[in-house]
């Protein structure tokens, strides 16, 4: 996508202002994000987010009304400016929103303060009445799709024949406002809070455990166990986290990440970490299941 495209569709909202840098923001595999700086017609300098979507999860038009719900709430989110859906600005659908000033990177000797913040955001997302937001999708029980994420070869087999085994067990709680990708690099900090969360295109209603479930299953690929225990023992001072289904989100969340992570173009390093991370978490998970899955030789 041509930052003279970009800078095109922003000066079309904002006809009077000057472009002064576009810059494409690392991050984001179904998404092309680029931070727009501009002066205004009263001289003032002003950024702006565009981010054009990918082809899964949630599409602009739905992005932006739940962003737009959400930043009324009070969560710390982006103001949405405006969304396109008709493919004519640009080779995409996209949102536009206010840029938020912050960094992705959690400070050297920081982790434990930041992690426990972010299981107090996670709870308070959680918390967030659904009534208001626009539709989303539902995730409420990883065991009909379980089958076609778990792992090839046969020292998986006894897993797969207990997932058959299960019946489908859908969340009976109240809906919970699911982020769906929560990790530190969706995550802006600032003075140590957190000034925005980012990326909602995989939102969703539904049991809040999937959401933990993935943030565990993304700090582990970045920190030590302690760091991961931290997160999940904060997360227990404010939800019930039942072993048996958590275990089974676990999985899921885990099978889904090691079966698609080798198309998300990165590094082949970093994709074997994740994937022994990944697995871990399923035989893990399993064990709690009852079911023994042989390690690696």
């Amino acid at each position: 996508m041509r930052t003279e495209d970009i800078a095109a569709v922003v000066c079309g909202h904002f006809p009077e202002g000057e472009v002064r840098a576009v810059e494409r923001l690392e991050g984001g595999v179904s998404a092309q994000v680029f931070r727009v700086d501009l002066r205004l017609a009263d001289g003032a300098d002003t950024s702006v987010v565009l981010r054009a979507m990918g082809k899964s999860g949630l599409d602009s038009a739905q992005e932006f009304a739940l962003l737009a719900a959400l930043h009324s709430a009070g969560l710390p989110t982006p103001r949405p400016i405006r969304f396109d859906d008709s493919r004519r600005e640009l080779d995409a659908t996209y949102v536009l929103m206010a840029f938020v000033e912050g960094s992705t990177e959690i400070p050297q000797g920081e982790a434990e303060a930041h992690i426990v913040c972010m299981a107090e955001s996670l709870a308070t997302i959680h918390r967030t009445p659904t009534s208001g937001l626009p539709p989303l999708p539902s995730r409420f029980d990883p065991v009909p799709e379980l089958p076609a994420f778990l792992p090839d070869g046969p020292q998986w087999q006894a897993l797969r024949d207990h997932i058959a085994s299960l019946a489908p067990s859908p969340f009976e709680g109240p809906p919970a406002l699911l982020h769906g990708d929560f990790w530190p690099r969706n995550l802006l900090w600032r003075d140590g809070r957190i000034a925005a969360v980012l990326d909602w295109e995989d939102a969703a209603c539904g049991d809040p455990l999937s959401d933990i479930a993935c943030a565990q299953l993304e700090l582990s690929y970045l920190f030590e166990d302690r760091l991961v225990d931290l997160f999940l023992e904060t997360c227990r001072t404010h939800a019930m986290i039942e072993p048996h289904r958590f275990a089974l989100w676990q999985i899921y969340v885990a099978a889904a990440a090691q079966r698609f992570m080798g198309d998300w173009g990165l590094e082949p390093s970093r994709v074997a970490h994740m994937r022994r991370m990944a697995l871990r978490q399923i035989r893990a998970a399993a064990a709690v299941l009852g079911v023994a899955v042989a390690a690696p030789a």
